[in-house]
This record gives C-alpha cells, structure tokens and sequence, in this order.
C-alpha cells in the first residue's frame, strides 16, 4: 500500500507539472465546450517524453501504467457518459438537470419543502436575516394551476439548499485568485407526470453590512435556451451544480463516507477479537477504508493536492470539511 501511495504521489507531483508544460495554455480553465467533448473522444495527446516512459516502466501495476500512456497516446480518455452518447446538449435540459439531482453524483441532497419561503439556520447576531428572496410570484406561473400552499401541501415542491452550507466560507472562498461562487437554493416541482423540473435558483453573495455577513440575492427563473436570458439560466443552473459537486466531494463522499468510518474500523480492531461476531460481520464492510484514506490523505486532500486544485473552495477545503465534521452526529 505504502508503494501504490507513492507512485500514486509521483504521478500527482511528477507527470501533472510535466503535462501542464506540453498542453495546459490557459491554466485552470476550458476554453471552450469542445475542450470538455474532447476529453472523451480523443483525450490529451502526448508527445514523446521520455520520461514518462521511464516512469511507466517502473510500475508493476495495470492500473499505474493505464494512467502513463507512452507518447503519442492520449492521456485522460474518459468513457462517454450515456447522457450525451447521442445528443451532446443532453445535458442542459432543465428535466436532465432535475435528474440528476435524484440519480446524479450527489442523490442525498434534495428534501422536501415544509416551509415558504424557505428559511436560514445561520445565526442571526453573526449572519442578519438569511431568508429566501423566491416568492410565490417566481414560482406559481410553473405550478400547473396550483398556488404554493396547495404544491407544498401535496408534497411536490422540493428544495437543494447549499445556502447554508457555503455561506460562512464564501469571503474567503472568493478571494482566491480567479474564484467566484454563489450559494445557491433551487426549488423543484414535481409535475404530474411523474417528472421533475426546476422552478427558481437563488444565487447569493456574501455582503458585509453593520458587522454583519449578509446576503446580496437574485432569483432566476426557466428561460427557454437561445436568448441571452436562456444563457443566464444555463449559468444559474451551472453555479448550483458547482455547489453540489463541491459539497458531494468533501462532504457526503470524503467525509461521509470515509472519514468518519475511520473511528470505527479502528475501535472494533482495537477492542474486538477477529473471532468474535460482530467483528467478521464488520470487517468485509471495512476491507480497504484505512488504505483508501492513507492514499486520499497523500495525493487528494493534502496542502495542494487534487481537491485543492479541483474543488472550488481550494485551499479551504478541508477546513470547509473539518467545520461540517464537528457537527456530524452518529444518530442522524
């Protein structure tokens, strides 16, 4: 394990540096939707380096060398999504978008709407009034005759809130050089076919305003595509999926679901004899979790690692995730 952490490592710090100098013109950024198709179709071709030839050499693993192809081979060849195996702008209906809240990376996020507007759990004396700027008026056109009371009373309106969740490290997380979130709120309807659709996204910027971190909020509504206001709702719904990506990587995957695993898989090998029940019940569930997190803690999360470089809180992601850990509850 220690081997594959440390050739992981080397690819991480050795073989990313040496690409961007063959291929990365503009750091940090897709010039263009094509950039993005081309990764499936085609990858990142590489020269000759023969470095990396070297290096591939060296591992004996399958999986090691499939990440260091030789030159002229491409390099991140990614298999094509089904969504976009047939219309490449699948992806930017609203009833996609909508589908994959409930079947994408991130199903654990949307809940129901009991209340609306909907409300902040924010501290007041430290945060002012949080509470939702969508109003019946942006809503009720979309609701197939209902009024808002009759949707929320039917169970069909449902909310992705990551309000909350981001508004406290959004200052810091936008000073970082060329960064620039919203939190979002986006409230669903479920129509009566049975489908899913978007009704209004919230976007909101922290503001600081008499010692208080406020909200500045704008609300967006469905616009059919082609006009400058159908892009702006591309861009609305774009800022809600950077939210949700964000959380479902250092939250409800990193955190979630290996980080607090860990207390467990130590204490039951600590206290527990191999032979005793409850342990051979455990441990298939346990096989690998420590060496996962051992090799995430060397390339992943660490100072300048791959979630620094690829999540939008950058260098305070793992703070970000440290600050949601302390209120993990075991019972809930």
């Amino acid at each position: 394990s220690d081997f594959l952490g440390y050739s992981i490592k080397a690819i991480t710090q050795g073989i990313l540096p040496a690409v961007r100098t063959y291929v990365d013109t503009t750091p940090g950024e897709f010039d263009s939707f094509q950039d993005i198709i081309n990764l499936y179709e085609g990858g990142i071709k590489l020269p000759n380096v023969p470095a990396l030839e070297e290096l591939r050499k060296q591992f004996p693993l399958q999986l090691i060398k499939d990440l260091l192809p030789v030159g002229g081979d491409s390099l991140l060849k990614l298999p094509v999504p089904h969504i976009i195996q047939a219309d490449k702008q699948a992806w930017r209906t609203d009833e996609e978008f909508a589908r994959e809240v409930l079947a994408g990376v991130n199903p654990v996020m949307i809940t129901r709407l009991t209340e609306f507007p909907p409300k902040s759990s924010l501290d007041p004396s430290k945060f002012g009034d949080h509470t939702s700027t969508i109003t019946a008026a942006h809503i009720e056109k979309n609701l197939e005759g209902l009024t808002v009371q009759q949707a929320l009373e039917s169970n069909r309106l449902y909310i992705l809130d990551h309000h909350d969740r981001f508004m406290p490290f959004l200052i810091d997380v936008n000073n970082l050089p060329g960064n620039f979130i919203y939190a979002t709120r986006t409230l669903f309807f479920l129509r009566g076919d049975g489908r899913l659709t978007p009704l209004a996204i919230e976007l909101s910027e922290p503001v600081i305003q008499g010692g208080l971190t406020t909200a500045k909020s704008k609300v967006y509504t469905p616009v059919p595509s082609g006009s400058v206001e159908g892009w702006v709702w591309e861009f609305a719904k774009a800022y809600v999926a950077v939210n949700d990506s964000g959380w479902h990587q250092l939250v409800s995957h990193w955190l979630n679901t290996h980080a607090v695993m860990e207390p467990f898989v130590i204490s039951t090998n600590r206290q527990l004899s191999v032979t005793h029940p409850v342990h051979k019940l455990l441990s298939p569930h346990y096989r690998d979790t420590m060496t996962i997190n051992a090799l995430a803690r060397q390339t992943l999360i660490n100072a300048g690692g791959i979630f620094e470089m690829t999540v939008f809180p950058g260098k305070f992601a793992l703070g970000m995730s440290s600050v949601v850990y302390k209120d993990w509850k075991f019972t809930e």
